[in-house]
């Protein structure tokens, strides 16, 4: 065999042989329809499709999750605006990269039954995650547009667990309001708990991923396939709605009919992408500032790098992408 004919061969092997997929973990803040993308990413081979091998991790600790970027243990994450604009206040270099749900925040600040108006939280129990995660932040946000504040009105701010504890305590009595998502809304509805206010007429920050300036600057093409396989997923989760149903019921164990309201309330907030605005971080600023003053002279423009989904975006895979799940005319 002539070596011309076995540089020939190997060039051929090399071109066959699978690219080595990149090894990306991904800590998201906790079990909710906002997490569905992720999910459906990762089961239907979305990733890997994009040269991605990504862990999915739950880390409901929003400090944790800010350690983990900035360590680099983890290269993404889906969480609390309210954490990553303190750590970058203080100097971690954090950059959110897009979002995939409209800029609000599609919460309600549920009250037990005996409760009929702001006036009656005075004195009462208000249950969230921790103290400077979303719940924090969409407590805070409830009780300042309600014109209550939580010193002077003598309102208890308790870190109890996650939000399904939380619902759980508020549905037992053990807590007397908590900011939740519009799935456990419906659900503990159901059981006499009421909405005191919707806070989806707030912008907000909803659900963004977020990264570190040095693994961005590193590694700019991991960044824009992990942009473009969740665009897919967004897309797949919107177009097949029987993959998205499954999705949900497994990791949120419900059954069918909660299952059914988690879609469409999903639905309604997700987007083929969302570009976060300055606007919307600003809402955030305000609250932690309520906390923290010296968060109020932060430029909050410094934790937006949105410089590759606006690449991904003028190239014209977005509409490649929803012409491909038949969501727009060929």
């Amino acid at each position: 065999m002539s070596a011309k004919r076995c540089w020939l061969m190997l060039a051929l092997v090399l071109m066959a042989a699978p690219a080595r997929a990149e090894l990306i973990r991904v800590a998201y803040s906790g079990i909710s329809t906002a997490g569905t993308p992720l999910w459906l990413a990762q089961e239907e081979g979305i990733f890997a499709r994009h040269g991605l091998k990504a862990d999915l991790v739950a880390v409901r600790s929003a400090p944790i999750q800010v350690s983990a970027l900035v360590s680099n243990e983890a290269q993404f994450v889906r969480g609390s605006v309210s954490s990553m604009l303190t750590a970058a206040a203080q100097g971690a270099k954090l950059k959110i990269l897009f979002s995939l749900f409209a800029e609000r925040a599609s919460y309600d600040f549920l009250v037990s039954p005996s409760i009929s108006g702001p006036h009656d939280l005075k004195g009462k129990k208000v249950g969230v995650q921790d103290f400077s995660g979303l719940l924090w932040s969409l407590a805070m946000l409830s009780l300042r547009e309600m014109g209550l504040d939580p010193q002077k009105d003598n309102i208890n701010i308790q870190a109890i667990g996650d939000s399904n504890v939380i619902a759980q305590s508020l549905a037992t009595g053990i807590i007397d309001a908590a900011p939740l998502d519009k799935l456990q809304s419906k659900r503990l509805q159901g059981m006499g708990i009421k909405v005191l206010y919707d806070l989806s007429r707030i912008p907000f920050p909803s659900s963004p991923f977020m990264s570190a300036e040095p693994f961005i600057q590193k590694s700019p093409q991991v960044v824009e396939n992990f942009i473009k396989a969740l665009i897919e997923a967004s897309a797949m989760m919107r177009a097949q709605k029987e993959k998205g149903l499954a999705v949900l019921q497994r990791h949120l164990k419900a059954d069918r009919a909660l299952s059914e309201i988690g879609y469409k309330t999903l639905l309604d907030d997700l987007t083929p992408y969302t570009f976060v605005t300055v606007k919307g971080l600003k809402t955030v600023q305000e609250i932690i500032a309520l906390r923290d003053p010296k968060i109020a002279q932060f430029n909050v423009e410094e934790l937006l790098d949105q410089r590759i989904l606006a690449k991904v975006v003028k190239s014209g895979y977005v509409d490649e992408v929803e012409r491909k799940y038949k969501l727009r005319p060929k």
